[in-house]
């Protein structure tokens, strides 16, 4: 299996926040490039580029809006791009964005796969199927997580101290 390091709309879009990502830009291209390789394992197919668009701005509203609810901040980034590399499909990249932490399944293939991807790369492979153990240590190998388990435990505490009754805003039904 070919793991794919690089995209170039991925590459393209985090470029251009390479400045908000600061540090963590390792982290979340690495964690976005993981993702991308897991959905087009689900998919038997290269993922299309209304799905690149997004794994590139799924979860980076965390940087561009600070905060930590940050599904509608992500999808607008997807709005905001998406005419820049002839994507026209606003609407499926958006419900992408804003579906990829539902707690059940969707019934729509690209964005379940979408889904469950994320879930993997997440739980760093703990949560893996479909897919195997090798397949998960394959990109991982490739493309090291860098510390973005521990961003993402550091700033989801954070947040959980100052919004009890909600800590995990992103979490949809």
């Amino acid at each position: 299996m070919r793991i794919q390091t690089d995209h170039p709309i991925v590459d393209a879009v985090l470029d251009r926040h390479r400045e908000q990502l600061g540090a963590s830009f390792p982290a979340y291209r690495n964690h976005v490039l993981r993702s991308l390789n897991y959905q087009r394992l689900l998919l038997g197919e290269p993922v299309p580029d209304v799905a690149a668009l997004v794994w590139a701005v799924h979860d980076l509203g965390v940087w561009t809006a600070g905060t930590w609810d940050y599904l509608d901040p992500s999808a607008d980034l997807a709005t905001v791009h998406a005419a820049d590399f002839g994507i026209t499909d606003v609407g499926t990249a958006r419900r992408l964005v804003l579906d990829h932490h539902r707690l059940r399944a969707v019934d729509d293939r690209l964005v379940e796969t979408f889904r469950v991807a994320d879930r993997i790369d997440a739980s760093r492979g703990l949560v893996r199927r479909p897919l195997a153990r090798a397949d998960v240590e394959s990109v991982v190998a490739q493309l090291p997580y860098e510390g973005f388990h521990a961003f993402l435990a550091r700033r989801g505490v954070a947040y959980a101290v100052t919004h009890p009754l909600r800590p995990l805003p992103m979490l949809r039904w």
